[in-house]
């Protein structure tokens, strides 16, 4: 897997990307400062309660997947570990236990939490969203979204919408993706917002009620934990939405992660696109690489050609 994607893996500090959709982007020279793969110190990890292996069609049943009837949380599940694979992080399919008095969602700061103790950098998703460029590396991302060595987490914000403002009047952020880096600051962050519905009052209205430990920590979290660089608020349109919403009109496009949280079946054709794009590239760049053995012009030759098809 790496050997194949190898040859068009971004650089990590070439400035500029263009995206499959020809949309430009830069990242400003002061803030290029992870300029080396980070590798194993980051780990990606996707956290559910509901996992099993007896379920078809899923990572932890043995038999072979069927692409044509994937579902969405395979297709999240198979995207997070190829990107894995191709930047030599690390990669933790959690099944995680139930809190007996939360909606399951709340385990994901607490696996973050745990996972926080063994990786400098934990890269936390939910299986509805997907790496949309697989070529490139989560570095040049942190370098684009100002992520800094004293930043705590990193995520996006969500739609503008009226109902996805915080009594502050701030938009509230997305925990669907979420980056976040070991620190013993970021661990007093996550217990904090593990205990908040036993520690904060009023947070264990969101025990239960949308958006769960997402507006726990919007609401209450981030306030305490408010240094300059504490928390990088990612743009929406770079790694919340997707381009399905409102017929492709959505504001939030998911440019690099696409988070499809009402078209979660959308997953294994956003999966089947990134890795043929990628694929079709490579393949092309092999062909142009040996083309003097693999194109003859044979244009100007008469029929029948007498000595069979003319060497370059």
């Amino acid at each position: 897997m790496v050997e194949l994607w190898k040859p068009l893996v971004h650089p990590i500090t070439e400035r500029v990307f263009v995206t499959d959709k020809g949309e430009r982007f830069e990242v400003p020279i002061d803030q290029v400062r992870w300029k080396k793969p980070l590798g194993k110190r980051v780990v990606i990890v996707d956290t559910d309660t509901r996992l099993d292996g007896k379920t078809e069609n899923t990572m932890l049943n043995e038999c072979p997947l069927d692409f044509t009837t994937l579902p969405g949380r395979t297709g999240g599940h198979l995207n997070h570990y190829i990107y894995a694979m191709i930047h030599g992080y690390d990669y933790r399919l959690v099944r995680a236990a139930d809190y007996p008095d939360r909606h399951g969602t709340w385990v994901k700061p607490a696996i973050t939490k745990e996972a926080l103790k063994t990786h400098d950098f934990v890269i936390s998703l939910d299986s509805d969203a997907v790496f949309t460029h697989l070529d490139l590396p989560l570095e040049w991302l942190m370098n684009l979204w100002d992520y800094r060595p004293e930043t705590l987490v990193a995520m996006a914000y969500d739609l503008d919408w009226e109902q996805d403002y915080d009594p502050q009047g701030n938009l509230i952020l997305n925990t669907g993706f979420v980056i976040a880096q070991a620190s013993q600051r970021t661990q007093d962050m996550f217990q904090r917002w593990e205990d908040c519905p036993r520690s904060v009052p009023g947070c264990d209205h969101w025990n239960f009620k949308w958006a769960h430990e997402q507006s726990a920590f919007s609401y209450y979290i981030r306030y305490e934990f408010n240094r300059t660089h504490d928390v990088k608020n990612i743009p929406c349109n770079q790694a919340n939405g997707n381009e399905f919403t409102l017929d492709g009109n959505g504001e939030c496009q998911g440019v690099f992660v696409s988070h499809n949280w009402k078209h979660k079946h959308k997953t294994p054709e956003l999966l089947s696109r990134s890795i043929m794009t990628s694929l079709a590239r490579r393949v092309h760049g092999q062909f142009h690489h040996d083309i003097k053995d693999l194109y003859i012009d044979a244009s100007k030759e008469t029929y029948p050609i007498a000595d069979g098809l003319p060497k370059q």
